[in-house]
């Protein structure tokens, strides 16, 4: 008898279709990663010193497998707005945040009508939250167990200070990739404080799971404030959601109602009550961990906004951040942000959690995925940094008024003899003062390595130094343009140096930039760009009027130099677009005065328009097929996906600094000083401009260029102003060096 076939081929037919269907589903990657788990522990308005001086056997359990870090969490605000830097975490940009940001609720939570946000209860009737979403919305409220009611407020005014940024980014994309987030917790004392959910929320201002409400709260006469939160409740409702999520957060707010209540407290009562919360929050996390699979979880415990007194110290943005996971390393946290160890960014803590869920690419973000870098002394490190953070932040001006000062003696001492009756400064006091103020650049990117402990050391030190530069240099040569050409170039392969191999004498110098300000982590800063460029040219076309050097050779060594110069500006290590663009506008404008090309309006336009083509494509090519694009290669990509509203917001963003810089930054009263004088030279010093230009031929070209450079940098660069002040005592210092000789001689 023939057997029938037709009935197996039929069952194997369907059982490989239902195989076919199931490998060929979109599976989250989420599920594919398993039961990971990121618990985040918020401990709010704490220093460094307040965890590391607290009895914390489950954080330092997590940093025997795990890094310590500061993370500059600045965002659009004044410190009393706790919840910019919430947004601010969720989004990846600094913005500004609602001040009702912190009226989240479980959605069917009741208040009385007529309205909650008054408090004027009028009527015995209720509303739920979700009605009240519904109501300021005029949406229909979103599935999930907590909703910011405040969500309006919140998108309106983060987006009137950054447009074409996504409100509740890491929300959102948790969702696109079936990545569930929880909290737990709140912040409360006598209002609603629940601003940690700016951070964990949609952009409907949604989180799926999770507890917020007051019920969590005891009375607590032993607390300041006399309320605390009810840990035996927080557990249960972790564990009630634990399962449901793959992101959750803890607001473990006693901390902050400790800094709320802290008016009539002694400092020392403060302390105390800060270091109990902090114990308290350790032990609940034990508990938390005992919990889940430690093989399996990212733990990181953070402190969005420091304490009052770090801000009264002036630390108003570095707070202390752990990591740790299976894979991090013991150590400290940087990232490709900041370059810097020990020391991350609040962009970077987005793209952290997805990179560990392998969620996204971190091409979307500003910021990069934090990573460990093996120390054995970690928290010594990290003490020493913060200490030297608050130094510069604290006295970098006093360097910069002594350095002005001593810029505007020299220019007043070579310039107002030539305009006055005044006899002026002895020539010997006006070279030496001239070397000085050219060596000084070079003691403050080395004061770092003597000192940075007491103030008047420090002063005498780069100012000292710096004359013992001018003295010897004075006494070795006889004429003043070698010395100052030896300088000039000293400075420059100096800081090449740095920013090619060392890569953190400039940014830590008073030069240099403030880390608690946040406005750049690595490479060079526009201080010290003009000054490279500046001291570049001065150098180069020094040399080539002491050595008569041939107008081939001249172009080709400039093309030499200035492409190393321009690469060391570049995102790759200086992190600088303005000073790319100036620098390869100043190379073209080198080639076309050493070959005495007149100008054109036309010529001009077309160099600017090769140079900015030419920037560009260097952004695709790094936003292509870099792995980890640069500052640079994001804003292209941002461009791409924002279109023109997002070109003129960056625009926008850079005329605003500017003008805030031309009316505030203390290198003004430099460069209008420079400004003056040039316009004072034009008119009635044209014999003795026009005498150095015949006598001193190839450094009157320098001149001119670093004159045209000046105004392109300052064109170019958000803080122009400094730069361009910084470059331009390049030009009027050795000028007056040379008037003053003319009229010896």
């Amino acid at each position: 008898m023939q057997k029938n076939w037709r009935p197996i081929f039929k069952y194997i037919f369907t059982l490989s279709l239902a195989v076919c269907l199931v490998l060929g589903m979109p599976i989250s990657k989420a599920n594919a990663d398993g039961d990971k788990k990121a618990i985040i522990l918020i401990l709010d308005q704490i220093s460094l010193e307040d965890m590391l001086n607290s009895d914390i056997p489950n954080i330092n359990m997590l940093l025997e497998n795990g890094a310590i870090g500061l993370m500059n969490t600045r965002a659009k605000s004044s410190i009393s707005n706790r919840g910019s830097t919430y947004l601010s975490l969720g989004m990846g940009t600094r913005t500004l945040a609602s001040t009702k940001g912190g009226l989240a609720f479980s959605r069917d939570e009741m208040f009385p009508l007529p309205d909650y946000i008054s408090g004027n209860s009028l009527i015995s009737e209720y509303i739920t939250a979700s009605d009240l979403y519904k109501s300021y919305t005029g949406k229909a409220t979103p599935e999930g167990e907590i909703i910011n009611i405040a969500i309006g407020d919140i998108e309106k005014t983060a987006t009137d200070v950054t447009p074409n940024n996504q409100i509740g980014l890491l929300g959102k994309i948790a969702k696109e990739n079936n990545l569930s987030i929880g909290i737990v917790g709140n912040s409360d004392y006598d209002t609603s404080a629940r601003e940690a959910t700016m951070l964990a929320m949609d952009e409907n201002g949604v989180i799926p799971f999770g507890y917020i409400d007051s019920n969590l709260l005891i009375a607590d006469t032993n607390v300041l404030g006399g309320i605390r939160l009810n840990s035996d409740k927080l557990l249960k409702e972790v564990e009630r959601i634990l399962p449901n999520v793959d992101i959750l957060f803890i607001d473990y707010g006693d901390t902050v109602r400790v800094q709320k209540n802290d008016r009539l407290a002694t400092e020392l009562a403060v302390k105390k009550q800060t270091t109990k919360a902090i114990e308290r929050a350790d032990l609940f996390l034990g508990e938390v961990m005992e919990k889940v699979n430690l093989k399996d979880a990212l733990f990181m415990v953070i402190s969005p906004n420091p304490s009052k007194e770090m801000t009264n110290e002036g630390n108003f943005a570095l707070t202390p951040i752990i990591m740790s996971g299976s894979n991090t390393e013991k150590g400290l946290l940087t990232s490709k942000t900041t370059r810097r160890e020990g020391l991350v960014t609040n962009f970077d803590f987005v793209p952290t959690i997805l990179n560990f869920f392998n969620a996204v690419e971190t091409k979307s973000f500003i910021g990069e995925p934090m990573e460990a870098v093996h120390s054995e002394e970690s928290t010594h490190t990290l003490l020493n940094n913060q200490a030297q953070f608050l130094y510069i932040r604290k006295y970098r001006k006093v360097f910069h008024w002594i350095f002005i000062i001593l810029v505007g003696i020299c220019l007043i001492g070579f310039y107002l003899p030539q305009f006055t009756k005044w006899k002026g400064f002895s020539n010997k006091f006006l070279n030496y003062l001239s070397l000085t103020i050219m060596a000084t650049p070079l003691t403050m990117m080395t004061v770092s390595l003597f000192g940075y402990k007491f103030i008047i050391l420090d002063i005498i030190y780069v100012f000292g130094i710096a004359f013992v530069i001018a003295y010897i240099l004075n006494k070795i040569f006889s004429q003043n343009l070698m010395a100052m050409s030896i300088l000039g170039l000293a400075t420059s392969i100096f800081i090449m140096v740095d920013i090619y191999f060392i890569k953190k004498l400039m940014i830590i110098s008073p030069l240099g930039s403030d880390a608690i300000a946040g406005g750049r982590f690595y490479g060079i800063g526009n201080d010290y760009m003009g000054i490279l460029l500046g001291s570049t040219l001065l150098g180069l076309f020094s040399l080539f009027q002491l050595y008569k050097i041939k107008k081939p050779t001249m172009t080709i060594s400039i093309l030499f130099y200035m492409f190393l110069v321009i690469i060391a500006l570049s995102p790759f290590f200086g992190a600088n677009m303005g000073g790319t663009l100036s620098a390869a506008i100043v190379v073209l404008l080198a080639i076309l005065i050493i070959s005495d090309k007149k100008f054109s309006f036309k010529k001009i336009v077309i160099m600017m328009v090769g140079v900015i083509i030419g920037i560009i494509v260097l952004a695709g090519l790094d936003a292509l097929f870099n792995p980890n694009p640069t500052h640079a290669g994001k804003a292209l990509m941002s461009l791409t996906t924002g279109g023109l509203s997002k070109l003129f917001e960056i625009i926008g963003t850079k005329l605003k600094q500017v003008f805030w810089n031309l009316f505030h930054a203390s290198w003004n009263i430099i460069l209008f000083m420079q400004i003056i004088l040039m316009i004072l030279l034009y008119k009635y010093k044209s014999e003795a401009l026009a005498k150095i230009r015949k006598d001193y031929t190839n450094l009157f070209k320098g001149f001119i260029i670093i004159l045209l450079g000046g105004i392109v940098v300052f064109l170019f660069n958000d803080t122009g102003t400094i730069a361009a002040a910084l470059m331009l005592i390049y030009l009027f210092i050795p000028l007056g060096v040379l008037i003053n000789d003319i009229q010896l001689n």
